[in-house]
């Protein structure tokens, strides 16, 4: 599977990746200092196994260790990624 990095909040290490161009996102935080930017896309047999992953960063070359905490839709992209939990 492929996704298309569409965001990124730096300040929490936040990423998400539209999956497919399909409308669903895997949302991850960074565990790794290779940083993928707005528009890279990434490769993982199943973008839909939560916990720690490693993805390849084809536009970049290298592979890069995530921990993925959801997969959800358009809507709720900004809200994983900007807000913070209590």
């Amino acid at each position: 599977m492929k996704a298309t990095i569409q965001v990124i909040n730096p300040i929490r290490g936040m990423y998400a990746a539209e999956i497919d161009g399909h409308g669903e996102y895997v949302i991850f935080e960074l565990l790794d200092t290779d940083e993928p930017q707005i528009g890279d896309v990434i490769s993982h047999p199943d973008f839909y196994n939560m916990g720690g992953e490693t993805f390849k960063n084809i536009t970049q070359g290298c592979n890069i260790e995530v921990f993925v905490e959801d997969v959800c839709g358009a809507s709720l992209v900004k809200q994983r990624c900007f807000l913070t939990s209590n």
